[in-house]
């Protein structure tokens, strides 16, 4: 090829890729013109002003570790939506320290429950006080017209629970209680499993929920101790399984029998608050916790349980609870007609096979109730701007708290109880 034949070719090739580039560019730019531009414009909280954004006031009352940390996440979460127009708790240094854990100088701190619900523009009311005082704060909540979000339990006696319900129907607002572990994909995808029938029906279920010495020692030197403030343990800790367990069978407890005990965190154990580590069973930090160490703490807590359940469908479920474990476990196993599935808290994983086909096992992340402590949050601001319903209402939290309570008083009595006396007044 000659030189004036090789530049005849580039030019040509030069010329046609300017024109694909001439092109590109005029699509480019139509696609941009103003009048297309408004058609495709998108929104995100993120970018919402706040003069296009309705502000969300609430009411909090009780500024425990669990309050502060989880109003904390809906703050996060809302971007600016939701505003705490007002706190209230018995300890003034508290509401001190959350209001700065909050960057919110203009909440009001308050005397009483009364005066923060009824605090100007207090939509919801979020409560976070000790177990037994729920009742109170919720029906101060209805009767004023607010919203309700309530940590969990319910309430510590069976009568306290029916009647927040029935004020719930009454007064017709909404009210979700603190089921966090409803919210993390880990049970979300057991829920899926069962409910899509691929293993076939539910026969029984074995689950546990074995904490760890520090833990246990916490439980043991702080409010919870008293079941005069929190209800028996397995109302306090365990009423998230108990929900989880009636949700996965999707029914209610018919018979129940329990055998439960104070064993280990007694006084003539007191030798092992010295002979294992340093830390082993007072690391978590509290500052209201009591001075004696766990094994000699005042307390009229069990640490250690089994139940067992027959439910209305003719599942059985065997739980079991304990308070000092090497080993801390929070499981579930499924058996069912056609496979059988797995699943542990801690770990975050879930596996599950059907018979003659391999298993599948799945990892989630494990932090805050595996996830579930921001989902939670995130459907109760939907709920606070949409007024939808949540998943986790007033209903979820009477069939909880009464199942534990039906648990604490079979192994009191020491006899099977049959439990379709109670859900009868319950209308259940």
């Amino acid at each position: 090829m000659s030189v004036s034949s090789f530049s005849t070719s580039i030019l040509r090739f030069l010329s046609m890729l300017f024109q694909k580039f001439c092109c590109k560019v005029h699509r480019f730019q139509g696609n941009s013109h103003p009048s297309t531009r408004k058609k495709q414009k998108k929104y995100s909280w993120s970018k919402i002003s706040m003069s296009e954004k309705k502000i969300i006031r609430a009411a909090v009352i009780g500024c425990g570790q669990r309050g502060k940390y989880v109003t904390n996440n809906l703050l996060n979460d809302s971007a600016g939506g939701v505003k705490i127009a007002a706190v209230y708790d018995p300890d003034p240094e508290r509401m001190k320290d959350v209001m700065e854990f909050w960057k919110s100088p203009d909440t009001k701190p308050c005397s009483g429950m009364e005066e923060a619900v009824n605090a100007e523009g207090v939509e919801w009311v979020m409560i976070f006080s000790p177990n037994a005082f729920h009742k109170e704060g919720i029906l101060t909540a209805f009767k004023a017209g607010k919203h309700v979000f309530s940590e969990k339990p319910l309430a510590t006696t069976v009568e306290d629970c029916q009647e927040i319900y029935e004020a719930q129907k009454k007064y017709g607002k909404l009210f979700m209680t603190g089921f966090v572990l409803r919210y993390s994909k880990l049970y979300r995808k057991a829920k899926e499993i069962l409910s899509s029938g691929m293993l076939g029906q539910l026969y029984s279920i074995d689950a546990n929920e074995n904490i760890a010495p520090a833990h246990g020692g916490y439980i043991m030197t702080n409010w919870r101790r008293y079941t005069k403030y929190a209800g028996p343990h397995i109302l306090e800790k365990c009423c998230h399984d108990i929900d989880l367990l009636n949700w996965f069978v999707g029914s209610l407890p018919s018979k129940i029998a329990s055998f439960a005990s104070l064993d280990f965190f007694v006084p003539e154990n007191e030798h092992y608050f010295h002979e294992f580590p340093p830390k082993t069973f007072d690391s978590w930090v509290d500052p209201h916790r009591s001075k004696e160490n766990a094994f000699l703490s005042e307390k009229d807590l069990k640490d250690n349980r089994v139940a067992i359940m027959l439910y209305r469908n003719g599942v059985k479920v065997q739980f079991q609870a304990t308070m000092s474990n090497a080993i801390p476990e929070r499981r579930m196993y499924f058996s069912c007609a056609e496979g059988t599935m797995r699943l542990e808290l801690y770990s975050s994983e879930l596996s599950y096979k059907r018979i003659g086909e391999d298993m599948v096992t799945i990892h989630y992340g494990a932090d805050g109730h595996g996830g579930g402590d921001n989902f939670i949050m995130k459907e109760l601001y939907e709920c606070m701007t949409t007024g939808a319903e949540p998943k986790s209402s007033g209903l979820e939290g009477l069939e909880s708290a009464v199942t534990a309570l039906m648990i604490d008083k079979a192994s009191i009595e020491e006899k099977v109880l049959d439990v379709e006396p109670v859900w009868a007044k319950l209308n259940r």
